[in-house]
């Protein structure tokens, strides 16, 4: 057994009904339709009428002829003969011989036509008084007694017609009146189903209240719950000491904690709500520093460590969901990466030191070794030759001790200090100074310790240029001008002077120190501030090579910088820069700006 759907077991009774309405309807209106079309049919009628008229005619033929016969001018027998003619001529056509057919009368229709036909070569002898008036009532009579036979018959067709067209009136009438009390029926069984949809569309609709009230509620309570949930979420992650981000599967921001704003400068250009993902990443990396690696969207998770302006690090993550969206988590490894990169420094630095005493130990061991052999072979020279030198030849020797004397002490004191710049030791202790007097104090020493007669050292200035203050350690710039002033005298040709030019822009002080001499070949430039590294002129030039590499990184330490501006055979000039000291008004303006 077949069961049908509740919907459809709903449905069926009203289109059953609906079904029924319409073929009553169209029965009823279709028996109405053939009922009017029967009554607009009247070819029995008119043919009792046509047999009716032509009885009549023949009926005045004869009286004509009657009248004839009494020399009537007015009979006019020929004018009744062609009455006649029309009469029987409209029987013997269309629909009117038809029915002639149908009732058997065909045969009389042809014999009443040949009669006639008889009758009209009769009546020009007739009107000729040829032919009497009785034998033209002979030829008369059987028309006559043809068209009454046939009228007979006619009249007996209409009267079983109109019997039969009233019982199919009738019956059509039964039908139609069936058709309406069905119509009648089914349409009070659709206002029944029509009053019984709407009360069950009212209980629906109470129903459908009903439930929609406690959805209501539901939606209401599982909203609060939500918001609940998304509102201890919210305060998880507001709270979280990491930065979060989160973005849809469009790569669109949709929840950013505030966290992330202390960890990450520029915070609102970055993660704008209209910047996609692969724009943040791309903006995020533009401000950073450096980056340990890339961020690819398509993997599941990417890590990389960031580092900030200041020094500060952050580790950003980004993993993708489920959904397709993406979260950023930011932590703060500031802590963890200066101990990582103090760490590795203090590794590169032992690795420095044990390199550098190693080949400290080949390099000293063959400058002392050299320096004590001067010493050694001087003094037993006036050992045993007390007496046999001039005072001036005696003074050479002492003064050639004393220079070598000074080298091994200007070695111990590079070696130290080295050594010290390696082991982090050294400090910068940066205050205010006057650059054009440190300059000049350098000078002043120099050519106390040695013999520079020959090559004066002139300190250039801008004019009006009175004071020059910078932010640095005293003690370790006159180190780097002296060391300055040291190679320009060694490498300085004969006679020419050595140049100190000092100058300054909004934010940096310039201390350019130049001598005249051969030029250092451009092969060689990269490599002159490397520890134990000396050029091709210095072979015959007492040092280590240590030199300018402390001075580098002793200007470094005071956040200076010290390069090698040019080298020609006109002049080689190294520069020395040093940041400018604010003044009181400068250190005004800015704790100003700060708060």
């Amino acid at each position: 057994m077949i069961r049908l759907p509740s919907r459809a077991r709903v449905y069926w009774l009203p289109l059953v009904a609906i079904g029924l309405f319409v073929i009553l309807l169209f029965f009823s209106l279709m028996r109405l339709g053939e009922v009017e079309k029967t009554m607009r049919s009247h070819v029995d009628e008119n043919m009792l009428w046509v047999i009716a008229q032509a009885q009549l005619a023949s009926h005045r033929l004869q009286e004509a002829v009657h009248r004839h016969a009494m020399n009537d001018p007015d009979a006019q027998p020929e004018q009744r003969l062609d009455v006649l003619y029309s009469r029987l001529t409209l029987m013997d056509q269309g629909p009117q011989r038809r029915y002639i057919r149908a009732l058997g009368f065909e045969p009389l229709l042809d014999d009443t036509l040949e009669q006639l036909a008889q009758i009209d070569s009769l009546l020009p002898l007739f009107l000729l008084d040829e032919l009497t008036s009785d034998d033209m009532y002979r030829n008369i009579q059987p028309l006559l007694t043809t068209l009454n036979r046939m009228a007979n018959a006619v009249m007996m067709a209409e009267w079983e017609s109109t019997g039969q067209r009233l019982d199919d009136y009738r019956d059509s009438l039964m039908q139609v009146i069936y058709s309406a009390v069905g119509i009648l029926v089914t349409g009070l069984l659709l206002a029944l189903l029509l009053l019984w949809a709407l009360s069950k569309r009212r209980q629906a609709q109470e129903a459908l209240t009903q439930h929609l009230d406690h959805l209501e509620d539901v939606v209401s309570a599982r909203t609060q719950d939500l918001e609940e949930q998304r509102r201890r979420l919210a305060d998880s992650i507001n709270t979280a000491p990491d930065g979060f981000a989160a973005f849809s599967a469009n790569g669109q921001l949709q929840l950013i904690n505030s966290r992330l704003a202390q960890l990450l400068p520029e915070t609102e250009r970055i993660f704008s709500p209209s910047t996609p993902l692969p724009d943040v990443v791309t903006r995020l990396c533009q401000t950073c520093v450096s980056t340990s690696a890339t961020l690819p969207l398509h993997q599941a998770s990417s890590q990389c460590d960031i580092e900030l302006a200041g020094g500060e690090w952050r580790q950003l993550t980004l993993r993708r969901t489920p959904s397709g969206g993406h979260v950023m988590r930011l932590a703060d490894i500031t802590p963890y990466k200066k101990a990582a990169i103090a760490l590795e420094n203090a590794l590169e630095r032992e690795r420095g030191v044990s390199d550098f005493y190693r080949s400290f130990a080949a390099m000293v061991s063959h400058q002392f070794r050299t320096s004590l052999a001067v010493i050694d072979s001087g003094l037993q020279r006036l050992m045993r030759h007390p007496t046999g030198y001039t005072t001036e030849e005696r003074k050479a020797r002492y003064q050639r001790l004393r220079d070598t004397a000074t080298h091994m002490t200007e070695l111990v004191d590079a070696s130290l200090l080295t050594a010290q710049l390696d082991a982090g030791q050294v400090r910068s202790y940066q205050q205010p100074h006057d650059l054009i007097q440190l300059a000049r104090k350098a000078c002043h020493l120099h050519q106390e310790t040695s013999d520079n007669d020959r090559l004066p050292i002139n300190v250039v200035l801008p004019p009006a240029l009175k004071t020059l203050q910078v932010s640095c350690d005293k003690a370790l710039t006159e180190h780097i001008i002296d060391n300055l002033l040291t190679n320009a005298r060694k490498y300085s040709r004969s006679g020419h002077p050595i140049n100190i030019e000092l100058s300054h822009d909004a934010h940096w002080a310039y201390c350019r120190v130049s001598n005249q001499g051969d030029a250092i070949p451009s092969a060689e430039q990269p490599h002159i501030f490397e520890r134990f590294y000396r050029g091709a002129n210095g072979a015959d030039q007492q040092g280590l090579g240590l030199g300018l590499n402390i001075a580098r990184t002793l200007a470094r330490i005071q956040q200076g910088e010290l390069v090698l501006l040019s080298s020609t055979p006109e002049a080689t000039t190294f520069q020395l820069t040093l940041p400018q000291a604010q003044t009181q008004s400068d250190t005004w303006c800015n704790k100003e700006s700060i708060c």
